[in-house]
């Protein structure tokens, strides 16, 4: 396993740090970080000393380690360990969850967390923040991997709010996405035009229309890159006049929603049976 490591910070986003990292023969001295750390292991495992013990995170586990709280870092495994971790300031985290709980405590059960869905969602975040992304997707994916992050694994006993569909309130944000899919919409553009907290929209919206707002916007802006491209639009033309950053990035959501690459759209052949 080839060792690298890259950290590095968001420039919209205050109070959070991203480390993405590979190592075989490093090791961590014994530190302590002043911010929540989390990471998923992706491949191998890590081994911890920790509060008084050795722990091994393996591969598909989430780390978590709190504020503060001594341990070392080091492979667990022969091949050595492949992780993405986020540092979150406690401001950042009191600042994003203060609608959803009463009181934040930044604690988390850990360092093990066996959660696959969490996992999956700790992954989705972290490439979103490190390759360009909508907006609407950083925003809306770091809100609801908090709150699920706090509301199974933290020290407090959280309840969910049970709320209704707001249908005007799922209707303003449809229509506005539908009237502003080229651009790279917000989510706090979406929260000052319903006047909902930027999670409660997410939530309502979803439970009405089986799509997070910004999984909307991608659905729609590929749709209508999928149009050009059927009528003979090259791929990079299409991305630019869709509003994806670069060819590349249609490309990753082209074949999300399709299967195919952009470039292979038409370009199927197919071998007539012959009798």
């Amino acid at each position: 396993m080839k060792e690298y490591s890259k950290l590095w910070g968001n420039s919209r986003i205050d109070g959070i740090e991203l480390l993405s990292a590979s190592f075989k023969n490093f090791a961590f001295t014994r530190h302590w970080h002043d911010q929540l750390a989390i990471g998923i292991i992706q491949q191998g495992a890590e081994g911890l000393d920790y509060q008084g013990s050795k722990i091994v995170v393996p591969q598909g586990k989430i780390v978590a380690i709190n504020p503060s709280e001594t341990h070392t870092g080091f492979s667990a495994s022969n091949g050595g360990w492949r992780y993405r971790m986020f540092y979150f300031e406690e401001s950042l985290l009191k600042r994003t969850l203060e609608d959803n709980f009463s009181n934040v405590e930044v604690f988390i059960r850990g360092p093990i967390i066996d959660d696959p869905a969490l996992f999956n969602l700790l992954l989705e975040l972290h490439l979103a923040m490190e390759v360009e992304s909508f907006l609407l997707a950083q925003d809306s994916l770091l809100e609801t991997m908090l709150y699920q992050l706090f509301l199974r694994h933290s020290y407090q006993q959280h309840r969910p709010h049970k709320e209704g569909h707001d249908v005007p309130g799922n209707k303003r944000i449809r229509d506005y996405l539908y009237e502003n899919w080229q651009r790279n919409v917000t989510l706090d553009e979406l929260s000052d035009l319903t006047g909902q907290s930027r999670f409660k929209l997410i939530r309502t919206f979803k439970q009405q229309y089986s799509l997070t707002p910004h999984q909307f916007l991608i659905l729609l802006k590929t749709r209508q890159a999928k149009r050009m491209l059927d009528r003979g639009v090259e791929p990079s033309l299409a991305a630019l006049e869709c509003g994806f950053f670069d060819q590349s990035h249609l490309h990753r959501n082209f074949k999300r929603v399709y299967g195919i690459t952009p470039g292979r759209l038409g370009k199927c052949n197919f071998v007539q049976e012959s009798h």
